[in-house]
């Protein structure tokens, strides 16, 4: 069986995809990256957000890591 972490490097042609481009593969039903990052900080999505270096307008990314941990966790929620 192939990993999370292993599908979603096939999927992403980086180790770290922007918000946007996680937002519309996994949260097509949220329309802005502006609400999704909303979502995570007021922790009703639990996903950690990164940005790639101090700059205040660094875009956030999300590292492949923890966006697998997100997608199993949930899976797991959805099983039990």
């Amino acid at each position: 069986m192939t990993s999370t972490l292993t599908q979603l490097r096939k999927q992403f042609d980086t180790p770290c995809p922007s918000i946007a481009e996680v937002r519309e593969r996994y949260f097509s039903h949220i329309r802005t990256d502006r609400y999704l990052l909303k979502e995570i900080k007021a922790g009703r999505i639990p996903l950690n957000i990164k940005r790639l270096h101090s700059s205040a307008r660094a875009k956030p990314v999300v590292y492949l890591h923890d966006l697998a941990d997100y997608l199993d966790a949930q899976a797991a929620t959805e099983a039990a």
